[in-house]
């Protein structure tokens, strides 16, 4: 059986994304593809010093990634993202960076164990079970049965929640940067 993982930028990070672009109608957490020829230009104002390393995942109110991390992802035969290049700005110096990328996963999958789980509900779902309710975990149990050994996913009912498979992980330590990764992944039970 797969172990899974919510990965997630580092929790004590004092810099990030400070200004993005708005992207419309599109949505990096929807699951849906991203037309690229509709999204405005992708230059992300940040607050990173110049001498220091921008982590290779940043989230929050945007997904992005370096190509070191998508060049990863690549050599482990995953293939349900899309990565349009970005230009990541401090607009204090002026110092441009362009080696990272917005991430979006495509697809969103119904694979958390909701009665064992624990979370707060914040839209509910349909009573038929058709429309998945909206969560904000506190404990992710995932079902392994429903993943069908997919190694990157969002949850449908978190879209937030980035869940990797053990393969994902090991080829993050295995491959680790002189100054890390900046990434932090949570084993998650799976049953």
């Amino acid at each position: 059986m797969t172990q899974y993982y919510k990965m997630e930028s580092d929790n004590y990070l004092d810099y990030g994304v400070t200004k993005a672009p708005k992207l419309g109608s599109q949505s990096i957490l929807g699951g849906g593809r991203i037309h690229q020829q509709t999204l405005p230009p992708l230059v992300y104002e940040i607050d990173f010093p110049d001498n220091m390393d921008v982590p290779h995942l940043l989230t929050g109110g945007t997904v992005l990634v370096s190509e070191r991390f998508i060049n990863l992802l690549k050599a482990e035969a995953v293939d349900n993202f899309q990565a349009f290049p970005v230009e990541l700005l401090n607009p204090i110096t002026g110092k441009r960076r362009k080696d990272f990328y917005l991430f979006n996963v495509v697809g969103l999958m119904k694979a958390s164990d909701m009665t064992k789980s624990t979370y707060d509900e914040l839209m509910a779902g349909s009573s038929d079970g058709i429309e998945t309710p909206l969560v904000a975990f506190d404990e992710i149990v995932i079902d392994c049965e429903k993943t069908m050994g997919l190694p990157m996913f969002r949850l449908a009912e978190d879209p937030t929640a980035l869940i990797v498979s053990e393969n994902i992980v090991e080829a993050l330590s295995d491959n680790r940067p002189e100054n890390g990764w900046g990434i932090d992944v949570i084993e998650l039970k799976c049953v």
